[in-house]
């Protein structure tokens, strides 16, 4: 049973920020929590909330339509419907109220700027091979998404796993208020987010306040590779293990192939060799992150290595989609910061460094004052990786092209059908293409056009 249903009525009972109960609704009869009236199905739970752009409170008529058990809402006073003071409060105070419960439940925090959302998902194929797990879904990392995470676990959960983002001061803090983490751990500090966490050290001290409420049976796994990470790893007296592929560090990769898909797992004495499916450098830190979080979790290199090579990768996230006449598109459209667009193009260029190389690349939002300086910085590491040709599509190309120089060809388009006029699959041949940028440039269409 979800654990927001068994402890519903319990919680409501003892909830001194409910105002009012209509009581023309029976609690044994809700069937699954739904935020979303769109989705809603007969039975149940609409929680109403509220969001920049969306009020979940002028639904509420249409989810009692729809056949919805009950309503949570802080504005609507209706048959089948609980009023509370906040239904955002509603949903933290009841998170909260169910973890204190389940006290013997392990919960896993991670945060990043890069990788957290693939991290989170490798530790959950490891732990899942000896744990019932659960585990964020997507990236619902926030301040709605970690209660309603929390909420639809199901009672014999033993591991909870929770992603934790983060585009504030202060936010990763609300989080751990919410879900203590037993273990944890930031995958990366880089540049994201800098239109309010304003620099690299910002977003270290913002990530690092998820072990604010650690004991002494916490445990923290850090990245050694990063220079943030080392320097706290030097001088923190948490319980720790250490991951990297550079420094010396308790967890290690070693051997690692050109093309980023096998590596050989160290850890103390033992060592076994892994085989990606969602290969990449970067996968390789996720994996030896997840990996240090399993050990703490007493799982074996066996049992770690067969939880790393079942993990297909995300959607969006470099995927590598072989095409005809021996062309590669690579789709990592999901999301792009300086750091992983980067990493992006040194991994394509080094993966398929016999291939004619294409870029097609949106903005990178949210820099704020770094803006224009990391889009140059870009098109001058597109330079250095030899990239043949560029097109750029939103508001950057200048600040790109002033990174490229004059053997690289850049193109400007305005919409993303246009990339149809310069490439034609059957027409090209052994070409790369690397598709990226942030979420907002919804660079995913240029796939929908390239296959037109």
């Amino acid at each position: 049973m979800k654990v927001f249903k068994k402890y519903l009525k319990q919680f409501i009972d003892n909830y001194d920020e409910v105002i009012s109960t209509s009581n023309d609704f029976r609690f044994e009869e809700i069937n699954e929590l739904s935020t979303d009236s769109r989705s809603l199905n007969k039975g149940d739970l609409f929680i109403a909330l509220k969001g920049e752009n969306f009020n979940g409170n002028d639904y509420i008529n249409e989810s009692i339509f729809k056949g919805a058990s009950l309503c949570i809402s802080d504005e609507n006073e209706k048959k089948k419907t609980i009023s509370v003071k906040s239904t955002q409060r509603f949903i933290e105070d009841y998170s909260i109220y169910i973890l204190n419960i389940m006290k013997n439940i392990k919960i896993i925090g991670i945060t990043g700027t890069n990788g957290k959302t693939s991290t989170k998902e490798l530790t959950n194929s490891i732990l899942g091979l000896k744990f019932v797990t659960h585990s964020t879904k997507g990236n619902l990392n926030n301040k709605i998404g970690l209660p309603l995470t929390i909420l639809n676990m199901n009672e014999d959960t033993e591991v909870l796993i929770l992603e934790m983002g983060t585009n504030d001061i202060g936010e990763i803090g609300k989080l751990v208020d919410i879900a203590n983490p037993d273990v944890a751990t930031i995958t990366n500090i880089g540049k994201g987010h800098t239109l309010k966490l304003k620099n690299r050290e910002t977003i270290f001290k913002e990530k690092f306040s998820i072990v604010k409420n650690f004991n002494s049976s916490s445990c923290f796994a850090f990245n050694l590779d990063d220079d943030y990470m080392k320097k706290e790893y030097l001088r923190s007296n948490l319980n720790k293990i250490g991951f990297s592929i550079k420094a010396d560090s308790d967890v290690r990769a070693e051997n690692l192939s050109d093309d980023y898909q096998t590596f050989t797992l160290v850890y103390k004495d033992k060592k076994t060799k892994i085989n990606l499916k969602a290969k990449g450098i970067n996968n390789i830190y996720n994996s030896l992150c997840a990996s240090s979080i399993a050990l703490f979790f007493k799982m074996n290199l066996e049992d770690i290595k067969i939880g790393i090579e079942r993990y297909q990768g995300i959607s969006n996230r470099f995927n590598i989609i072989d095409s005809e006449n021996n062309n590669t598109i690579i789709n990592d459209t999901y999301n792009a910061n300086p750091n992983s667009m980067q990493s992006a193009i040194e991994m394509t260029s080094q993966i398929f460094s016999k291939k004619h190389k294409i870029a097609i690349l949106g903005d990178m939002l949210e820099l704020g004052d770094i803006e224009q300086i990391e889009h140059t910085k870009i098109g001058e590491i597109l330079a250095i990786n030899k990239f043949d040709q560029v097109f750029i599509y939103g508001n950057n190309y200048i600040n790109y092209k002033n990174g490229i120089n004059e053997d690289l060809e850049i193109i400007e388009i305005s919409d993303h059908s246009e990339i149809t006029n310069f490439i034609d699959l059957k027409k090209i041949s052994n070409t790369v293409i690397l598709i990226k940028g942030s979420r907002g440039s919804k660079m995913e269409n240029i796939l929908k056009y390239l296959y037109k």
